[in-house]
């Protein structure tokens, strides 16, 4: 990363127990943050000089980017679905306007062409064992 941050990215669809469960975290030398798709509407943030607590869902704590794509009021989950929903509604609105200058709210060509890019690294390097470069 830039200014020399080091990350590791762990994927399996083969985890036992684990089903379809998409888990994030995030860790720094004071705070560390941590989300699960299986419990969706709580973020759990560990600190070193006070108590870790769990924080959950409130569209009211979005900004006006994020609530874009929450639909129902806290307490309810949003789920793996609804991510597709927010997309394409972003999606369709920007035709409805006809405004294609602003950044958009969904995935375009550029974006799949890198994740494509990503992926064909990913094999790579699984199939000669070591790191390859992306793109």
């Amino acid at each position: 990363f830039k200014g020399g941050a080091r990350g590791c990215l762990y994927v399996s669809q083969v985890t036992a127990g684990k089903k379809n469960c998409l888990r994030y975290e995030i860790s720094g030398s004071k705070c560390a943050l941590a989300w699960n798709s299986e419990a969706p509407n709580e973020m759990w943030i560990g600190r070193r000089q006070k108590g870790n607590e769990s924080l959950i869902r409130d569209p009211s704590l979005l900004s006006e980017t994020a609530r874009h794509f929450t639909t129902f009021p806290g307490g309810h989950n949003e789920g793996f679905p609804d991510a597709f929903k927010g997309c394409f509604r972003a999606f369709y609105e920007a035709i409805d306007k006809g405004d294609f200058a602003a950044p958009p709210l969904y995935p375009t060509f550029a974006d799949g062409h890198r994740e494509i890019l990503l992926c064909e690294a990913i094999l790579k390097s699984h199939r000669e064992e070591r790191w390859v470069p992306v793109g």
